[in-house]
């Protein structure tokens, strides 16, 4: 069965024949197959998948814009919980129900922002 590994632009890898690190520059499509393009010290190589490891994700430090999106993110899932259980107990809820229905905006707006990232982060192809 063939092993498939996830890879990004930019993430470090090993070629485990030559023990060399490089970081992923793109995929050459072959006659024979995929190979994953890797930049190296002395220019690009081509390795087949099977003989790449990974050694670590890239990772970018968050923007000034992505940190005030989370911040507001944040501020409206409260904002939300707030709202509901304040609604809620207004009509005579149970604490129970209360706190329920705060968890519950709380949450909507948190997977929400959870798709949105999921939705911009870097793609990843199978190789």
């Amino acid at each position: 069965m063939k092993r498939a590994i996830k890879l990004s632009i930019g993430d470090v890898v090993r070629d485990r024949d030559s023990k060399t690190l490089g970081t992923v520059s793109g995929i050459a499509a072959q006659a024979t197959g995929n190979l994953v393009a890797l930049q190296v010290t002395g220019g690009v190589r081509l390795v087949e998948p099977k003989d790449v490891e990974m050694v670590a994700r890239r990772s970018e430090p968050m923007t000034t814009r992505r940190a005030v999106g989370t911040a507001t993110a944040f501020v409206l899932a409260l904002l939300v919980a707030y709202l509901g259980g304040n609604t809620v107990y207004g009509l005579g809820a149970d604490w129970l129900v209360v706190g329920l229905t705060s968890l519950g905006g709380y949450m909507a707006v948190s997977y929400l922002y959870g798709v949105v990232l999921r939705l911009v982060r870097p793609r990843r192809f199978r190789v």
